[in-house]
């Protein structure tokens, strides 16, 4: 990956720690209009994500953690930045920004919470604001823009490029007590602090996607230590009630398998537990254990109090009738499992087409690596400069930073779409293609039981349709591969206009009032459109590679959950219908109407995920595609959805029923002496 001309590791780290005068120097307002002065520059040389559905759901975070916030002197904003890298920063005086990238890592509303809690928490605690000028501030504020630029990393003056302390490692944990804080009297799950940080982890420093954030902030495990000697954290002051009340929170947000780890740990302490008891109960139901639901349901309706019983017959009688009431169809596995063998034959043959594209589409971005460095070097000083609004040299200054936004877009998408495909060769397994095989292998495990189980027979009929969606997926790899080379070859043809738009405006004469010269003017203006012009063709071209990734990782996704075997029983589809109307507001249809419609749980979820971006109905958007013979992930892209949006929010239903933090390290909020998972 390329360094960035954006700046897109503001986060929190990269600001303001040699600035030693006290806060009280500079009035809210003078921050404020010093952070519009900055957020004026961040509009012109980055790209906003505009999607409806996830802003609503950032919105919706940072409303629920604003209203808990000390510092009522400002109105905050929240801005989705479109770039890749798993980041997120704050500026000043209320403006936070988090990278879509940072979206797509997310594994829930709480990990997002923290995210967003520690960049509240350096505006609130006024870590930025202490310097005696304005000038001085809005310089090192541009200057972090320029140290991150392919092109202006080599030659930071086009905004003043200034060396950039980082915040101290003392600001960052006071930010982090303060996000923690910040979300927990929110109402969020203070353990997800520590899980965000265990994910990062896990991923490695060496990761391009989230290098940056860890040149922004001190290691995690630093960090995380930091953390577990907080009150929100350290158990040996966490009570039982708090406990109940994060594993209550979890369980009512749909956080099905973080949920049943608390519960459990609850239970090992005090077994005797009756609320944990019937929470367990229904969590072992959304897990797929519906014979474990049903023997806790079952103890409690013998051994609860009066009404516990009460209730928990009622839920026994209700689950037994689903699983009786559910339909299952006894199939004849050997045309099933030749058509699995016939389409792994055919995903691996895909990967070994798509190796050469990759290895191709590598060796043009090295070239355009060279390149860009070299232009880097020919970018013009304007540091120096009075840009006045309505001037010629304004006009070459907005336009330069559109190519910069360009090249940056294509320099994002077209690479990270190459690499995230995969490949299966032996030693080398690893993205989209891998988890595909995971899934044929999945589909094939059950096959070979005698007799198969009934939450396997379940999803047998559904096999074809999830075959079909992951041929669909490979070809729309195979397209994405091409894509992204076509990309990077406009790149590379763009980077030789920019090159003589930079040359020509690198000898510019300014008159007695600090323009351009009209003459100059009108030499470089040929220059500068042909240089725009391309540069766009070529971030078009990149965007559309990323969008045909996104879509083939959709299916994949949609493949995945049909897969949790959430047809079975049909309380366990009410799971998955609580799941989608809890966080998307919509009524997706019930277990009979999935029936009629003779679709699956997974496009369920992708329908109802749809709607609420084009203001349908899941109904509607089933009844679409079924007339239409159209896929939903097809449908949501003729509704020009961007399909990174759909492949988030399928993910976080997945990571609903999956989500295991318990992989990536120990909780800190537990006893040291309760196993885990």
């Amino acid at each position: 990956m390329l360094r960035k001309f954006t700046p897109l590791v503001l986060i929190s780290a990269l600001l303001w720690a040699s600035l030693p005068v006290p806060s009280s120097a500079m009035s809210t307002a003078q921050e404020v209009q010093i952070a519009k002065d900055y957020e004026q520059q961040i509009e012109e040389t980055q790209g906003y994500v505009s999607d409806p559905l996830l802003n609503a759901w950032v919105k919706d975070v940072t409303d629920r953690l604003w209203t808990q916030r000390a510092r009522r002197d400002l109105t905050y904003h929240i801005f989705i930045i479109d770039t890749n890298e798993i980041n997120a920063y704050a500026t000043l005086g209320g403006y936070v920004h988090v990278n879509l990238g940072m979206l797509d890592f997310a594994q829930s509303d709480d990990e997002l919470a923290f995210v967003l809690g520690h960049e509240t928490g350096h505006i609130e605690r006024r870590h930025a604001v202490t310097e005696q000028t304005r000038n001085t501030i809005l310089q090192i504020l541009l200057g972090v823009a320029s140290i991150f630029s392919p092109f202006a990393y080599h030659f930071g003056n086009l905004i003043g490029g200034l060396t950039v302390a980082k915040f101290s490692r003392v600001q960052e944990l006071q930010a982090d007590q303060y996000g923690l804080q910040l979300m927990t009297r929110a109402g969020y799950d203070p353990a997800a602090a520590v899980s965000s940080m265990l994910h990062l982890e896990s991923l490695g420093e060496s990761n391009d996607l989230v290098s940056k954030y860890f040149e922004d902030h001190p290691g995690s495990k630093d960090r995380i230590s930091h953390l577990d000697g907080y009150p929100q954290l350290d158990p040996t002051k966490v009570t039982l009630d708090e406990r109940m009340a994060r594993a209550l929170h979890d369980q009512e947000t749909a956080r099905y398998n973080v949920a049943a780890m608390e519960f459990r740990d609850i239970l090992k302490r005090d077994p005797h537990d009756e609320l944990a008891q019937m929470r367990m109960g229904q969590l072992e139901v959304a897990l797929g254990q519906p014979e474990k639901g049903e023997q806790t349901l079952e103890q409690l309706s013998k051994t609860g109090d009066v009404q516990t019983r009460a209730d928990a017959t009622v839920r026994l009688e209700r689950l037994r009738d689903s699983v009786h009431g559910t339909r299952l169809l006894h199939e004849d596995p050997a045309p099933l499992k030749q058509q699995l063998a016939d389409a792994s034959a055919r995903l691996e043959q895909v990967s070994a087409e798509l190796q050469q594209r990759r290895q191709d589409g590598k060796t043009q971005l090295k070239s355009i690596t060279d390149r860009v460095n070299s232009i880097g070097y020919e970018m013009p000083d304007f540091s120096q400069v009075d840009v006045r609004k309505g001037t010629r040299l304004e006009a070459v200054r907005r336009n330069l930073y559109a190519i910069i936004r360009n090249a940056d877009n294509a320099l994002d998408k077209a690479p990270n779409a190459l690499d995230q495909i995969g490949t299966l060769e032996t030693g080398k397994k690893g993205g989209l293609l891998l988890d595909e095989q995971g899934v044929l292998t999945q589909m094939t495990a059950p096959l070979d039981l005698k007799p198969i189980p009934a939450p396997s027979l379940s999803m047998l009929p559904y096999y074809p349709g999830i075959l079909a969606s992951l041929e669909r997926s490979q070809g729309d790899l195979v397209r994405t591969a091409d894509a992204s080379r076509a990309a990077l070859a406009l790149l590379d043809v763009s980077l030789g206009d920019i090159d003589a738009f930079l040359k020509t405006l690198d000898h510019v004469r300014l008159d007695f009032g600090g323009d351009i010269s009209l003459e100059d003017y009108n030499t470089l203006v040929p220059l500068m459109e042909k240089a725009n012009a391309s540069v766009s063709k070529a971030s078009i071209a990149a965007s559309q590679s990323w969008q045909l990734f996104n879509m083939a990782k959709s299916r994949s996704l949609e493949a995945q959950i049909t897969l949790l075997g959430l047809g079975y029983p049909s309380a366990r589809y009410d799971t998955l219908t609580y799941a989608l109307k809890t966080r998307f507001h919509l009524d997706p249809p019930n277990y009979q109407q999935m029936e009629q419609l003779d679709v699956s749980p997974g496009q369920v979820a992708a329908a109802t995920i749809v709607a609420a971006d084009t203001q349908s109905t899941p109904a509607a958007i089933l009844t679409s595609m079924r007339s239409s013979h159209e896929p939903l992930v097809d449908l949501a892209n003729s509704r020009r959805m961007n399909a990174q949006s759909l492949e988030i929010f399928l993910g976080l239903i997945y990571l609903d029923y999956t989500d295991d933090p318990a992989k990536e390290g120990p909780r800190p909020d537990r006893p040291k002496e309760s196993p885990v998972r």
